[in-house]
């Protein structure tokens, strides 16, 4: 009888001591991509175990687009006889976003998702015109006509803060592989705005810049829809009001496109 219970009190002693070992063994868990590796303070192996939920990153990223206006009501684009200083060159009239933060939350299911954050935008407007530029005074904004310079770079630049509100879907059982699809709105606060110009005045180069508001709206809100799978996505924007204050500019309403990638 004593044998057994000394059998019986060892293996406890042993059970209590292995448990207490594995319960005081130090872990790390990194998630990378929907799945959590854990890191142990011995030297076994990393082990590879399944999130149960998704991590998923929609918004943060880096953003690349074309970046324009309609000058009509039927979104055409270059049609405005009255403010040809202000037609565009879309083949230079880009635009980057640098999307920072993301808050990423499932609404049920993990296929529907609803996510905001914070970024900044920055847009380029390049003038066609190499002798016209933009103005403005207390009333509006209007056209400067210089007979001296001519330009061979002539924008306006402008940057916002950014903060979206989005709905998602994503049917697949993958997210880094699933189709996705958003739409939602982005609010822009600008931050800055300034004209640029570069020429050539007697074979020396030379570049203006004058910082102002222009009557542009501090405040834009852009209608949203993104499509993609994994982390790239290409996207559209469009103005859910003006570009510039109302009764102060011409009522052209901006757009952007272009792809994201996300990180």
């Amino acid at each position: 009888m004593k044998i057994a219970f000394t059998i019986l009190a060892a293996l406890l002693i042993t059970t209590f001591s292995f448990a207490q070992e594995e319960k005081e063994r130090d872990t790390t868990k990194v998630k990378y991509k929907g799945k959590v590796v854990i890191f142990t303070s011995d030297d076994e192996e990393p082990m590879l175990d399944e999130d149960k939920k998704w991590d998923v990153s929609q918004w943060e990223g880096i953003e690349f687009g074309v970046n324009g206006f309609f000058t009509s009501n039927d979104f055409g684009i270059n049609d405005d006889p009255n403010n040809l200083y202000l037609e565009l060159d879309y083949a230079k009239s880009l635009m980057i976003n640098l999307n920072l933060f993301e808050f990423n939350r499932r609404i049920g299911s993990e296929k529907f998702r609803f996510y905001t954050g914070l970024g900044l935008r920055f847009n380029r407007y390049a003038f066609k015109s190499t002798n016209s530029t933009l103005s403005y005074n207390d009333t509006s904004i209007y056209s400067v006509t210089d007979s001296v310079k001519t330009f061979d770079k002539n924008y306006l630049n402008t940057s916002y803060l950014t903060a979206p509100l989005f709905l998602s879907f994503m049917p697949g059982k993958d997210p880094n592989k699933s189709f996705h699809v958003s739409v939602g709105a982005i609010v822009n606060y600008r931050i800055g705005s300034r004209i640029k110009q570069k020429y050539v005045i007697q074979d020396q180069k030379r570049k203006d810049i004058e910082k102002g508001h222009y009557h542009l709206n501090p405040f834009l809100l852009d209608a949203s829809v993104r499509i993609g799978v994994g982390d790239v996505s290409i996207f559209a924007n469009y103005g859910m009001n003006g570009l510039f204050e109302s009764g102060k500019g011409p009522d052209y309403i901006p757009f952007n496109a272009g792809i994201s990638l996300t990180f």
